[in-house]
């Protein structure tokens, strides 16, 4: 039986199961010893087995894996650290699986509660309890720098205007664009429009 690399779906830590036919990108459970685990099916490997592990089944993604082996009392439910602030939130696992998948411990991720203002959060792992209404917005980011100074969305395509000049020559200006604040607390540029009035053609 050939040897497969498994990325293990929080940690993305790897380990190597020997099974009859696995399909790369495929989720899997496996066991190591008594524990449960899931992971995501890479390349075959030459590597050897990793001790004491074995297959157990498939899942659709990590999301149903990570639910099949919780315990019949508990939810799916992840941890993540706010950044700037030690404040730990727990979430209820649907919405952010549902619009992102599981996350990986130590990434950042913009999530939002609600309809109130997004903000960055880094992954911890696994909680027993979490509250729902949590939402992913963006992400993944290495660092809570990365989450926190993200650019402007850019919204439609980017209007130029060619303007005649007296010798008959054209050339092409890129007007400055009006800004506004989406519903989720992020800055959209509207590139199909021109800003008019101040720091605009007017300006």
């Amino acid at each position: 039986m050939p040897n497969y690399i498994i990325n293990e779906c929080i940690t993305n830590e790897v380990y190597i199961l020997s099974a009859a036919t696995l399909t790369s990108g495929a989720t899997v459970e496996f066991g190591i010893s008594e524990t449960p685990f899931c992971g995501t099916v890479g390349a075959v490997t030459l590597s050897a087995e990793t001790l004491n592990i074995y297959f157990l089944q498939l899942y659709d993604d990590c999301c149903s894996c990570l639910s099949g082996i919780t315990t019949s009392e508990e939810t799916l439910n992840f941890t993540f650290t706010r950044c700037g602030t030690s404040e730990e939130i727990n979430i209820e696992s649907t919405n952010f699986c549902r619009e992102y998948g599981v996350p990986t411990t130590g990434i950042t991720y913009e999530i939002q509660f609600g309809s109130e203002t997004p903000f960055c959060a880094t992954f911890e792992g696994l909680s027993p309890t979490g509250v729902t209404n949590y939402f992913y917005v963006s992400g993944p980011f290495s660092l809570c720098e990365d989450c926190e100074n993200l650019p402007p969305l850019s919204s439609n395509t980017e209007t130029t205007i060619c303007q005649e000049i007296c010798d008959n020559s054209v050339i092409t200006i890129i007007p400055p664009h009006p800004t506004y604040t989406n519903s989720a607390g992020r800055e959209v540029v509207q590139m199909n429009a021109v800003l008019i009035g101040g720091n605009g053609l007017n300006g």
